[in-house]
């Protein structure tokens, strides 16, 4: 016995998606753009900025070196640049100390060596802190784009009745 389908289609429906799977299908492509938006700045600041620390800690390596002025000084650039990309995204970290005079001429005015991986320690902190509160924020983005949360339930008031005076 063939049953005939209670649905009446119409002719140009035959090949066609169903208007509910459009929607959720456009509705996803929505949510996945508005997050892949969302991550990409933030994942392109991370991954730069744990390269410059990379390559600081090489110039690093080659800095402690007997006659490296040069790389002495090409470190203190990475790490103003690290400094600076970080107050640029509104994180503040304190940079390392500088050698003063008496060190000598080749020493002045650059970071103390031994402060460096302190200073590298707390910037990679912040960062993850950083990137991690990003990822919480992209989170609940998304959860909100595709209506998981459930709005705040209203306090319910009930009117009490007056004792009489």
């Amino acid at each position: 016995m063939i049953q005939e389908n209670p649905a009446s289609w119409g002719p140009g429906f035959h090949g066609s998606e169903h208007p509910d799977t459009a929607k959720l299908r456009v509705r996803k492509e929505y949510v996945d753009a508005m997050i892949a938006l969302k991550r990409e700045n933030m994942d392109r600041v991370y991954a730069y900025l744990n390269g410059l620390i990379e390559k600081a800690k090489e110039e690093m390596q080659h800095a402690r070196g007997s006659n490296a002025d040069h790389r002495r000084a090409a470190l203190r650039q990475h790490i103003d640049e690290i400094g600076a990309y970080l107050q640029g995204q509104a994180l503040n970290v304190a940079a390392p100390a500088v050698y003063d005079e008496k060190a000598g001429a080749g020493y002045a005015g650059t970071y103390v060596l031994e402060a460096i991986p302190a200073f590298f320690g707390q910037v990679k902190c912040v960062l993850d802190q950083w990137y991690d509160s990003h990822l919480i924020a992209v989170y609940d983005e998304m959860v909100s784009l595709v209506n998981l949360k459930r709005p705040a339930a209203q306090p319910v008031v009930r009117a009490e009745p007056v004792p009489d005076a």
